[in-house]
């Protein structure tokens, strides 16, 4: 049974909260009554809703901010255009809770790396700081010798980021690393990477698992032995399909419900792929965790925690007049971006990184290449 979390906590937050607009929509287009879910497969029969779907809602901002009580208190715009709004401080995005599993605390100084700007990084884990009593270094994007040189300078004992940016951080610091702890999110860690950077830098990594929609889904505690689902949110692990759960052995994907009545998504489809296990944690946690995050349903790939959708690569290949291949590759432990194209186009490495606020490691022209797509040859992704 992949129904992670209290299901009748999940049934009773909708029926109490059955007259916000943003639940009445959801049910609408899913032609149900709230009278009428009583049971999981009545549940199963509201629609899941995708990061695409939200990305059409938002091309009319005022339509889209109709369904909601309040008027955000942040709004944010996160790759494929989606509005990201936050209406509920602490509580909607809950990454604190992450931070005090992680061993956080007042004592800490924290150099946050998290964009503050368009997407809502940034804002979830500066709150979550300040929510558990610590300080912070709101550093965002740098390069790392930058960042080196803040953290030596304030003597700052934690790090919020990713892992790739982590790494070449840490490379900076080398033995004078004062760093303690860092939680991660967005790119995976394997179990080799974590050994590899505590054995050589003395830190102690977390790594914890969300998305710009739904805040915190699940974290790691003190023994790393998968991610405990947080308790304000229903998960369910589907088959391709959608119509079923899949079991405890299986790979399905992770759709969350957000028991929030400011923010209250139904179903969303996360398009992550991961498996879970119900068996008691060595922490005494009765929580159901999640073993890892073992790719995506769709072609579309995260990139040092940005999102390249294959509706976006599509348009960008349709606007050049052009067909197009990216390749994700990973090379020492760096994701790479390869663009094979069907013809030359000039500054095509600034125009693909003012649209995917990425950069390309390299444009190949290969003139039989007829239709668009995007292709993951991560092998780590396989990895728990």
């Amino acid at each position: 049974m992949a129904i992670l979390g209290g299901f009748e906590k999940a049934i009773s937050f909708i029926k109490k909260n059955a007259n916000h607009p943003f639940i009445q929509f959801q049910l609408e287009k899913s032609n149900i009554e709230v009278s009428e879910i009583k049971t999981y497969e009545d549940f199963l029969k509201i629609r899941t809703i995708s990061r695409k779907d939200l990305a059409d809602l938002s091309k009319d901002s005022k339509s889209f901010f109709s369904l909601f009580e309040s008027c955000p208190l942040k709004i944010f715009e996160s790759p494929g255009g989606i509005l990201n709004c936050l209406f509920d401080r602490y509580n909607q995005y809950r990454f604190y809770k992450a931070l005090e599993i992680s061993s956080f605390g007042p004592c800490d100084i924290i150099v946050n790396t998290f964009s503050y700007h368009l997407t809502p990084a940034g804002e979830m884990f500066e709150e979550a700081s300040e929510k558990i009593g610590a300080t912070v270094f709101p550093l965002g994007p740098t390069n790392s010798d930058k960042c080196a040189e803040i953290i030596r300078k304030i003597g700052a004992t934690a790090f919020i980021g990713t892992k790739t940016f982590l790494k070449k951080v840490l490379e900076v610091l080398g033995k004078e690393n004062p760093l303690l702890k860092a939680y991660l999110i967005a790119e995976k860690i394997t179990e080799s990477e974590r050994k590899y950077l505590s054995e050589n830098y003395k830190i102690e990594i977390y790594q914890g698992y969300g998305t710009a929609e739904v805040g915190l889904i699940a974290t790691e505690c003190e023994y790393k032995d998968g991610m405990h689902i947080d308790d304000e949110i229903f998960v369910e692990l589907l088959s391709p399909d959608h119509q079923k759960h899949v079991s405890e052995d299986e790979i399905g994907e992770v759709v969350v419900t957000l028991l929030n009545s400011k923010y209250p998504l139904l179903r969303y489809s996360t398009g992550d792929l991961s498996k879970y296990t119900l068996q008691k944690c060595v922490c005494d946690r009765e929580i159901p965790r999640l073993l890892g995050i073992f790719g995506r349903v769709d072609s579309s790939v995260k990139v040092k925690g940005v999102f390249i959708h294959q509706w976006e690569f599509d348009e960008f290949c349709l606007n050049l007049g052009l067909n197009g291949r990216l390749e994700v590759e990973n090379k020492g432990g760096v994701d790479q971006l390869i663009l094979k194209i069907n013809k030359n186009v000039q500054n095509i490495y600034e125009i693909f990184k003012e649209k995917f606020k990425l950069s390309l490691k390299d444009v190949v022209i290969n003139d039989e290449i007829n239709k668009n797509e995007i292709v993951d040859n991560r092998e780590y992704l396989k990895e728990r």
